[in-house]
């Protein structure tokens, strides 16, 4: 009894100081990011503004949400790949909300703009944050509607994304769509659309296998909790070499599987069974 209390205890006070360290990072990216588009508006373009603020807004959450957080810890187990004069699509798979923060560590110094569903654009200073930062929204359908995108809005959102690829910014993927729902199970099946784009700009895609995150911040809960997170690259992945969207979406996955599976907690899973 007094281990679950113990417990209990950790997990509340991990998530109070989680979410104020959350508003107040988000408070100070925005001020940050409005301070610096106002200087740098006359002599800059929209691209350079938004790439600095994607700067600021991924370094302030990684001081905050991983460098003095002492409730997560981030294990990155292989440097980032070389890609030099490459376009290239990071994709990963997807456990928790804690997913974007903390995989900051494993790509610092680089930054690219991420694909997140619209709802999160809407939340106050974060999702402001978001946008300043040229990050792309996906509007989803309700979740009765098994979370299908909204009809007339992806293809917007490709082109913008192609035209990010095609002047060097890098593009920050989760192929699954939504989060695992069963994340000691299987990847959910990837969708193809950051594939086809791939193959059509004869990008790089590297691979990130993602785990421990779905301990940080479990799905359908507001509660975090201490615990490790794992980290895993890929080699690059020449998309022009596949025949098909198809062939390489389900190289990526293989790759992304393999990858998680040599991660110690998922070892220690397979030990348990």
């Amino acid at each position: 009894m007094a281990g679950f209390s113990l417990f209990f205890v950790l997990r509340v006070l991990c998530t109070i100081y989680l979410f104020i360290s959350l508003l107040f990072q988000w408070l100070i990216s925005w001020l940050l990011q409005t301070i610096y588009q106002i200087i740098a508006y006359p002599f800059t373009t929209k691209e350079q503004r938004q790439d600095i603020c994607g700067h600021i807004f991924r370094f302030v959450s990684f001081i905050g949400m991983d460098l003095l957080n002492p409730f997560w810890r981030v294990h990155v187990l292989n440097k980032f790949p070389k890609t030099e004069n490459k376009k290239v699509i990071l994709m990963m798979n997807h456990l928790s909300g804690a997913d974007p923060f903390v995989a900051i560590r494993s790509m610092l110094p680089r930054d690219g703009s991420w694909i997140a569903k619209d709802e999160l654009f809407r939340v106050p200073l974060g999702g402001w944050s978001m946008a300043n930062a040229g990050d792309l929204a996906v509007h989803f359908k309700s979740k009765k509607d098994g979370f299908q995108t909204v009809k007339g809005t992806v293809g917007p959102m490709m082109e913008e994304a192609r035209t990010k690829l095609r002047r060097g910014r890098m593009l920050c993927v989760f192929p699954e769509g939504i989060r695992n729902k069963n994340p000691e199970g299987p990847l959910n099946p990837f969708r193809l659309g950051f594939f086809n784009l791939a193959r059509d700009e004869s990008a790089v895609i590297i691979p990130l296998a993602i785990s421990g995150t779905e301990k940080l911040w479990p799905r359908g809960s507001p509660a975090m909790d201490s615990a490790d997170a794992y980290f895993t690259f890929g080699e690059p992945v020449e998309a022009a070499q596949f025949e098909s969207a198809e062939e390489l979406s389900q190289h990526v996955f293989k790759v992304i599987t393999d990858l998680r599976e040599s991660h110690p907690d998922r070892v220690a899973l397979r030990k348990t069974e």
